[in-house]
């Protein structure tokens, strides 16, 4: 499989394509993937299809993404991917993720799992977090270790979230795409990085993605606005550094973290779905902390397929904070580790298995390293 990320900061979309085309070295492409900066948002399949004369392509938003060691803003980044074997990349997709749809998407994943499938997901107003774990029930194999993804990050302007997945003739705001690769081999490596400190709290009263109360009755907005003492001015990313850790019940393990995004006096509300009844651990960590994880994931994940072709990153935005300036130096630990080209984005949220490879989870503050190679 030959790979290659390239990128354009062009300010208009159609000059941008048409750079990325001038640096392709082969015109005989089988599949693009591009990341696409919310400052574009009009004509996007058009100009895609324009430029390179084809559908097999999809696009989505990224606030910032990845063009090997580079954080790329205002930019579109581009991978490129020719089959050079048995290869074969196809496409999947639900244009609104409402219950009916968690069927339908599970059977595709059950009857397709000698696949290794990406995920692109739209934030869809906070529902695709649930949507994952309902899907995850119903998956009827294990290990489950052959998916993984992440949602589009998008901003708002004049109070309208431009967030979007483009494919052909379709632009999907609410839904999301499952590329699905054969004879393929690909490996996941799950990168948490923070450290649980403290007591195990059980939340006693949930709903959506707020916590009301823990234990026997705790306010837990109260105990979280303690963390602001002396603080001037405080801002509510300082509380991206202490992500809780949802602890897995029946294995007794970290699980996945959950990012605040919002405290009142009431409640506390997170970035994705609490499930009552839950036990967890707050957490925290530096850059240095998620740099040093990020370097023993990829130690571990190269052990299993040895010279990749490409890598994908899909990593946290409220990560990206905690890394503070050194925000480039993930993606060059992967590059060098993996030997390889490097693609991806800043996420609203990933999408890939456990740390024990049982089920399927919606993350946050996480990174997914994912090494491909043609079978």
């Amino acid at each position: 499989m030959y790979t290659k990320v390239l990128s354009s900061d062009k300010e208009t979309f159609l000059f941008a394509l048409e750079e990325l085309k001038e640096k392709l070295e082969r015109v005989d492409f089988d599949f693009l993937i591009f990341a696409i900066s919310p400052v574009f948002n009009y004509a996007i399949n058009e100009t895609i299809q324009k430029i390179f004369k084809t559908n097999n392509y999809i696009a989505f938003h990224a606030i910032d993404s990845f063009c090997d060691n580079e954080v790329q803003n205002k930019s579109v980044v581009m991978l490129a991917i020719n089959f050079e074997k048995s290869g074969k990349v196809s496409k999947f997709f639900v244009e609104d993720i409402k219950n009916e749809d968690i069927l339908k998407t599970s059977d595709y994943l059950n009857n397709n799992q000698d696949k290794f499938h990406l995920i692109f997901a739209n934030y869809s107003n906070g529902r695709i977090n649930s949507f994952i774990e309902k899907i995850s029930k119903n998956i009827n194999y294990s290990p489950v270790d052959n998916i993984a993804g992440g949602v589009a990050s998008g901003m708002e302007v004049e109070n309208e979230l431009i967030l979007n997945i483009f494919t052909e003739n379709k632009i999907l705001n609410k839904g999301l795409i499952i590329l699905s690769f054969e004879n393929v081999d690909a490996e996941v490596g799950v990168s948490l990085g923070f450290k649980p400190y403290g007591i195990t709290y059980k939340i006693t009263k949930a709903q959506n993605n707020r916590i009301y109360l823990v234990d026997d009755g705790k306010n837990f907005a109260y105990m979280v606005k303690k963390l602001f003492t002396n603080i001037e001015n405080p801002d509510i990313r300082y509380l991206w550094y202490t992500p809780i850790y949802i602890i897995d019940e029946e294995d007794n393990y970290i699980s996945a973290t959950r990012t605040i995004s919002n405290i009142t006096d009431e409640y506390v509300e997170f970035f994705a779905n609490i499930e009552q009844g839950k036990h967890f651990k707050m957490s925290f960590a530096t850059y240095i902390d998620l740099l040093q994880e990020d370097e023993k994931i990829a130690k571990q994940t190269i052990e299993k397929l040895p010279f990749p072709e490409v890598c994908l990153n899909f990593s946290c935005i409220a990560r990206q904070y905690v890394l503070e300036d050194k925000s480039t130096e993930e993606n060059k630990i992967y590059t060098k580790t993996f030997n390889t080209h490097l693609f991806g984005f800043f996420t609203f949220g990933e999408i890939g298995p456990d740390v024990q490879r049982n089920k399927l989870v919606f993350y946050n503050e996480t990174s997914l390293p994912v090494i491909m190679k043609e079978r």
